[in-house]
């Protein structure tokens, strides 16, 4: 892909300058975009610096597990909200990198977890965003957002890459058919008419508005399985 060098130098300085405060950030999905980011980065310009903040934030999520999860709760948190998936999808990337078996296993473990709860009758039924998932508590079914489905497919399409099980390549195809009609209402979410797609599947009916984020988020979904 030709990127203009112009873009690229600006790029590089928008990244170097988010590297410095890497060691404060403790949410957990902004480790696991950073881990992606510095996946990438790294790939272009290797270097033991990018290869060792990767480490640190993926050893980070690791101890997050090791103190959140429990019999029953295989995850880094005490809840599953939005953009879950983004966290094993992190720790594959960080095996990609590092060839560190634990960060595989943590992986699989958590993902594994995270399609027991949102593959429900053969269908993708992600994270509600109308009360999410609390441990102990019951998890919320409606206001799915394609964002959520977007990084499903992800997640599984290089899940299915790494590990060669045919079980992630097949629920990936099922997540993305959640974009088709293929969820619990049965709606269509991307709108073929205008090259666009709705903002989420409510309890009754799909959300109208066709947003950027929507839109792009089936973008990604689809390129990610050709």
């Amino acid at each position: 892909m030709f990127i203009p060098s112009n873009l690229r130098k600006n790029a590089e300085e928008m990244f170097n300058k988010a590297l410095k405060p890497l060691e404060t950030i403790r949410s957990p999905r902004a480790v696991a975009f950073s881990i992606i980011g510095l996946y990438f980065y790294n790939k272009a310009k290797p270097s033991p610096q990018n290869l060792n903040k990767l480490r640190e934030l993926a050893d980070y999520l690791i101890l997050l597990y090791e103190t959140q999860s429990s019999d029953g709760w295989l995850w880094f948190e005490e809840y599953l909200t939005y953009s879950n998936s983004k966290l094993p999808e992190s720790l594959f990337y960080a095996y990609l990198a590092t060839g560190h078996e634990k960060y595989l296993e943590i992986a699989e473990t958590t993902l594994d977890f995270l399609s027991s709860i949102t593959f429900i009758d053969g269908r993708f039924t992600p994270i509600g965003q109308d009360g999410w998932y609390l441990k102990n508590g019951h998890r919320a079914h409606f206001d799915q957002q394609p964002v959520d489905a977007a990084s499903m497919v992800q997640t599984l399409v290089l899940a299915g890459k790494i590990t060669k099980k045919g079980v992630y390549s097949k629920d990936a195809i099922t997540a993305f058919r959640w974009f088709l009609g293929y969820n619990p209402l049965n709606q269509v979410i991307y709108d073929e008419s205008t090259g666009g797609c709705h903002d989420g599947l409510g309890e009754s009916s799909i959300n109208m508005n066709q947003g950027a984020e929507s839109t792009i988020s089936y973008l990604i979904a689809r390129l990610s399985l050709t």
